[in-house]
C-alpha cells in the first residue's frame, strides 16, 4: 500500500514537471515567433496583442496543476524573455525587445546606457496576481486569468475597429483610443468568463452568477479606462479580485 501511495505521488510530481515543460516549450515558441513577426515588419502592437491569447492556452491548464506552486515556474519562464530582451544587446534580444516593447523600448542614450525593462513586464505582474488568486482561490484566480488573457484583448481589437470608423470614440485622458463598444465587449466577455469560472468550480447556475460578476467586469472596465497605459490590466487584476472577495 506504501508503494502504491508513494507512487501516486512521484506520479502527480511528474504531471506537474511535464506541464512545466510543455509550458517552458510554449514560451520558446512565442520568443521565436515575435521575432521572426517583428522582423518581417509586423506591428509590434499586433505582437503584443497575440501574447496574452497564447498564454490563455497556458492559463486553460491551471486546474490540471496537481500543486499549483508550480505556476511559479511557468512565470519565471516568462520572466526569463523579459529580461534577457531588457540586457542582452544581441540582435536576437533586441529584437524581441522591439516586439515586445516597441521602438521606445530601446535606448538609444550609449552615453549613460541603463536597463530598461519591457512594458511586458506588466503581463507577467498581472498574471502573477491572477495566480496568487488562483492559489487561495482558485475560482477567483482562474477567471481573472482567463479575463486579462481573453477579455482585454478582445477589447482592444474591438476599439481599434471602432476607432478607425469614428465609432463611439470616448477619448478618456488615459486611453484617448479607447470606445464604447471596446468596454461593452470587454463587460459582457468579463461577465462570461467569470461565470464559467465559478461555475466550472462550483457548478452554480449562472443566473444566480450575474449581478456580482457583473459588477466586477465593470471594475475591470472603470480600471482600463482610468489608468494609463497597459498597466491598467495589473490594476484591474488587484481591483477585481478585491470586489469579488468582498461580494
Amino acid at each position: 500500500m506504501w508503494v502504491s501511495l508513494a507512487r501516486m505521488v512521484n506520479d502527480s510530481v511528474m504531471s506537474d514537471v511535464v506541464l512545466s515543460v510543455i509550458v517552458a516549450f510554449g514560451m520558446l515558441q512565442m520568443v521565436w515567433f515575435s521575432v521572426m513577426l517583428v522582423r518581417r515588419g509586423v506591428s509590434p502592437t499586433m505582437i503584443q496583442q497575440a501574447i496574452p491569447p497564447f498564454l490563455a492556452v497556458w492559463v486553460l491548464m491551471w486546474p490540471v496543476y496537481v500543486d499549483v506552486r508550480w505556476l511559479a515556474v511557468g512565470l519565471f519562464i516568462l520572466a526569463i524573455p523579459i529580461a534577457l530582451a531588457a540586457v542582452v544587446k544581441s540582435p536576437f534580444w533586441q529584437h524581441l525587445r522591439i516586439a515586445w516593447g516597441g521602438q521606445d523600448s530601446v535606448s538609444k542614450d550609449t552615453t549613460h546606457p541603463h536597463v530598461t525593462l519591457l512594458p511586458q513586464l506588466h503581463l507577467l505582474f498581472s498574471l502573477a496576481v491572477a495566480g496568487a488568486w488562483f492559489q487561495t482561490i482558485p475560482e477567483f484566480g482562474f477567471g481573472l486569468a482567463l479575463c486579462l488573457c481573453v477579455a482585454f484583448p478582445a477589447a482592444y481589437w474591438v476599439d481599434y475597429v471602432s476607432q478607425r470608423y469614428g465609432f463611439f470614440v470616448l477619448g478618456f485622458p488615459a486611453h484617448p483610443e479607447q470606445t464604447l463598444a471596446g468596454h461593452l465587449i470587454l463587460i459582457v466577455m468579463c461577465t462570461i468568463l467569470l461565470c464559467w469560472s465559478l461555475h466550472v468550480y462550483h457548478g452554480t447556475d449562472w443566473q444566480l452568477l450575474l449581478i456580482a460578476t457583473l459588477i466586477v467586469s465593470i471594475v475591470a472596465s472603470a480600471c482600463r479606462a482610468i489608468v494609463a497605459k497597459q498597466w491598467n490590466a495589473f490594476v484591474a487584476m488587484l481591483g477585481m479580485g478585491a470586489v469579488m472577495w468582498l461580494l
